[in-house]
């Protein structure tokens, strides 16, 4: 609930509302999620020992924070990287983390309408995200 109230501070002001799905077990064992709701809108949110899952959902779209922040990176020409996932043993990082995401990549979730998060989510389809060595290509050499 503490990484919850880190974030409840960019996402309360917009009118979202925390609901806890409590704690459920798996295969890995215990883990807790919630969701930040409004609307149509939610940030999804998964939490076992740190903040592991974090997914985007407007209306029937839904968007993993990696593919919005490289989304909005690519749309709306936003520099630098994400903050969030992170590697720290502090299980709080990964919430302040995902909150300077939030307030510097987050507008099109947080204020935009739905047809902005749409073309977001058709340009993420459009561009996927390279891996492997592909990945790592940056060009011919001049």
């Amino acid at each position: 609930m503490r990484g919850v109230a880190e974030l409840a501070t960019v996402l309360e002001p917009a009118g979202f509302v925390f609901v806890d799905a409590g704690e459920q077990w798996d295969e890995g064992g215990p883990f807790a999620s919630g969701e930040f709701l409004r609307g149509d809108r939610r940030l999804e949110l998964g939490v076992r020992a740190s903040l592991r899952s974090v997914r985007y959902h407007f209306g029937d779209y839904v968007i993993s924070h990696e593919d919005l922040v490289r989304g909005v990176r690519g749309t709306e020409r936003i520099a630098g990287a994400s903050e969030y996932p992170s590697f720290s043993e502090d299980p709080l990082a990964g919430f302040r983390h995902l909150r300077a995401d939030l307030e510097r990549f987050g507008a099109v979730f947080l204020a935009g309408g739905a047809k902005a998060f749409r073309a977001l989510k058709k340009w993420v389809d459009k561009n996927p995200r390279k891996s492997g060595l592909a990945a790592l290509e940056r060009g011919p050499s001049r």
